[in-house]
């Protein structure tokens, strides 16, 4: 006996193998459209956080890359602006300057001389604020959002980020002024104005030499070579006592015409010393009962973080306040300058090149594993005063140097002193250094540079060799996709056929 087989259990089993040969189809279909060889994690878990973990690299690789593309684009900008500069400072180099500077045959032009050092340090300052990425100043440090540097209203004080770059040229008051009397215990610090001795030595060592007999006569019963007072006119310079009549050759006496020496309040000599030298001739004249050398009580907690007092800006503003006060708080505020310039001078901005970027026990970046692209501008141009009280930074320097040489005669040339004419000299020959020190910096802004174009060089083939094994990881060979595809769709394709067939005898062995 024959079983029957229906036309129910015959499309059952067709419809089954039907739904099989369309999924492997659309399986087929996709691969060749999307080349991917799975879509989901459940289809190959291995491959799959394999390929998780090479993605993941290539988006850090594709930061670092560009990190490196924007810091790179900086430091060209930087390595432009620094050539620049550096053509500027060369032109002002041996043949041109030291001819004018030095030479007699050719020092009317030092008046000119003047004005080019001048504008070159001013367009100097041009380029640097005008080095700009997008909207961030190059040579901005970590404050990039505003102009690095500033003059005042005439131009003499140069300001990096508000601080003057002189900073450290303010003399501390403990040390005394050249003029005043040395302590024969420490020659580094001032007489006490008890100390007759040294006061009266002082004195000695300012009377004028003379090469007039009868002035020189004076001269010798005042150093001490004679003990009878000279019978002949006392010289202008002789101190006289209140009968008119010239003092005793004795300390007690010479102490006192040293102190009368010394201007008084007021005068016009006394308004052209420096606050340091102010009070230390308070203390001599007996109108401070304080010697400068010891440091003032309101020197206390709170301080700023440069270590400078609270109250030193009010002692400033103070009219009232003594010299003694105020030559203390200037020392302190410059010094405050100082210590800012030097922290700006080391400002760091790391960001990740791809060199690890770890961090030690305290939080800290370990260096090498970072970047640090920040371009301080005083860094590039130097600041601060050496041991001369000279400043170091370039533009500083040719500022002084105009001055000196827009005071000679117009026609000959000549320094308007003997001072002049030695500052000049010393300031010239650290002009030099100070052009060496910034085209030190041109050269390494170009190895910064270079390094950066090679970083982006390997970090370029790194994205490469990535996605290489991305590719070998995810990505279907297409040459056996398509072929697979077109042996589900011919598979596809007969199962439709089979099914027109089934469907035709089955009905009429149905009807039958």
């Amino acid at each position: 006996m024959r079983m029957r087989i229906t036309t129910g259990m015959a499309m059952n089993t067709y419809r089954y193998n039907l739904q099989n040969s369309t999924a492997n189809m659309t399986d087929s279909r996709n691969k060749v459209l999307t080349h991917r060889k799975f879509d989901s994690f459940a289809e190959d878990p291995a491959s799959a956080i394999q390929a998780w973990r090479v993605r993941r690299s290539m988006v850090n690789t594709a930061c670092y890359a560009k990190n490196n593309k924007d810091t790179l684009t900086r430091f060209d900008i930087a390595y432009a602006t620094m050539g620049a500069v550096t053509h500027e400072l060369t032109d002002l180099d041996g043949r041109s300057a030291d001819i004018y500077a030095a030479n007699d045959p050719t020092a009317a032009g030092r008046n000119e001389l003047g004005k080019v050092l001048s504008e070159t340090a001013e367009s100097v300052i041009h380029a640097m604020n005008g080095a700009k990425s997008g909207s961030d100043f190059v040579f901005a440090g970590d404050d990039e959002l505003n102009a690095p540097f500033t003059w005042n209203a005439d131009r003499t004080i140069l300001y990096y980020r508000g601080v003057n770059v002189n900073a450290g040229s303010v003399k501390s008051p403990a040390a005394a002024p050249e003029w005043a009397p040395k302590d024969a215990a420490d020659p580094k610090k001032g007489a006490d104005v008890t100390d007759n001795a040294a006061l009266a030595q002082a004195f000695k060592d300012s009377i004028p030499a003379s090469e007039n007999e009868a002035e020189r006569e004076w001269v010798d019963y005042y150093k001490g070579v004679t003990n009878t007072q000279p019978s002949s006119a006392a010289p202008d310079w002789v101190p006289k006592n209140a009968a008119g009549n010239p003092v005793a050759n004795d300390d007690a006496s010479l102490a006192q015409a040293y102190k009368d020496s010394l201007p008084d309040q007021g005068t016009p000599e006394y308004s052209q010393m420096s606050t340091v030298e102010q009070a230390w001739v308070d203390y001599y004249k007996g109108n401070s009962a304080q010697k400068p050398d010891a440091e003032p009580a309101w020197n206390v907690d709170p301080k700023d973080d440069f270590g400078v007092p609270k109250g030193a800006r009010d002692i400033l503003n103070d009219p009232n306040a003594s010299a003694y006060d105020k030559a203390w708080a200037e020392y302190y505020l410059d010094q405050g300058d100082v210590k800012h310039l030097q922290k700006m001078s080391e400002e760091e901005a790391p960001i990740d090149l791809g060199m690890g970027l770890l961090r030690d026990d305290n939080g800290n970046l370990v260096p090498g594993t970072y970047y640090n692209r920040t371009l301080p501008g005083i860094n590039m141009l130097g600041f601060g005063v050496d041991e001369d009280g000279d400043p170091k930074n370039v533009c500083m320097i040719m500022k002084q140097l105009g001055e000196i040489y827009s005071r000679c005669t117009k026609d000959e040339g000549r320094y308007a002193s003997d001072q002049d004419y030695e500052d000049a000299m010393r300031l010239m020959n650290k002009l030099k250094d100070a052009q060496g020190y910034a085209s030190g910096k041109y050269v390494d802004i170009s190895a910064e540079a270079s390094f950066l174009k090679q970083n982006q060089e390997r970090l370029d083939l790194q994205v490469n060799y990535l996605n290489e094994q991305r590719s070998s990881i995810e990505d279907v060979d297409l040459a056996d996709a398509i072929t697979n595809f077109s042996w589900d769709y011919y598979c596809y394709s007969a199962a439709l056929k089979v099914g027109t067939q089934l469907l035709s005898q089955s009905l009429i062995d149905y009807m039958s």
